[in-house]
């Protein structure tokens, strides 16, 4: 008699314990995690972060060794983004071939960057102080990073990038060529759920 009465009970337990494992599986990973073990390194006049989550590697301006996860990712936009806009003639090819995911934008990008000649550091009044970044979207192949920096004259913007899982690490995707999306807005203040990778003066 007993063990006809607990049947249905201990059936009905096992169903809510996998349910809630399900609820648990669900919920992804953290994308508000801040990096660990922070410290700062220079790059082009440009204070840039280097953390647990990455780079491990600098090569001629390029850094690679990003961890496959959101803080990863988060990184990787950040740091390709700024090391691709100021690298030197002798840096940028490098930094275009390990760090951007190959296609006809990063063609364009490079023919473009033949018209032009970086030969020093970032001049102080252009450039741009690091807030933190914020993820919009995250899956294990491509994430979306929204970037926040601020510049000399205390103006702001986001730049909305996108980075995908390359060649084993995380690489930045220029937008399509005819897209006609805005990479970069002006903003007067920042969101409140930012991960904050504020750059020291």
């Amino acid at each position: 008699m007993n063990s006809t009465v607990t049947r249905p009970v201990l059936v009905g337990i096992a169903l809510l314990t996998a349910a809630a494992g399900c609820g648990e599986q669900d919920a992804g990973p953290d994308l508000s995690a801040a990096p660990t073990g922070v410290r700062w390194q220079h790059y082009q006049g440009i204070a840039l972060p280097h953390a647990d989550q990455g780079p491990a590697q600098l090569q001629q301006g390029a850094a690679t060794g990003f961890e496959h996860s959101p803080r990863g990712a988060g990184l990787a936009a950040l740091t390709h983004t700024i090391r691709l806009s100021v690298a030197p003639d002798d840096d940028w090819a490098t930094v275009v071939n390990r760090g951007l995911v190959p296609g006809p934008a990063r063609d364009e990008w490079a023919i473009n960057r033949v018209q032009l000649s970086i030969t020093g550091p970032a001049a102080p009044e252009y450039a741009p102080k690091l807030l933190g970044y914020k993820i919009t979207e995250y899956r294990d192949e491509q994430a979306r990073v929204d970037v926040y920096t601020e510049y000399s004259d205390r103006s702001r913007a986001v730049n909305h990038t996108a980075v995908n899982w390359y060649g084993q690490d995380w690489r930045l995707r220029l937008p399509d060529p005819e897209s006609t999306t805005r990479p970069v807005d002006a903003i007067d203040e920042l969101p409140p759920d930012i991960v904050t990778l504020e750059a020291p003066q």
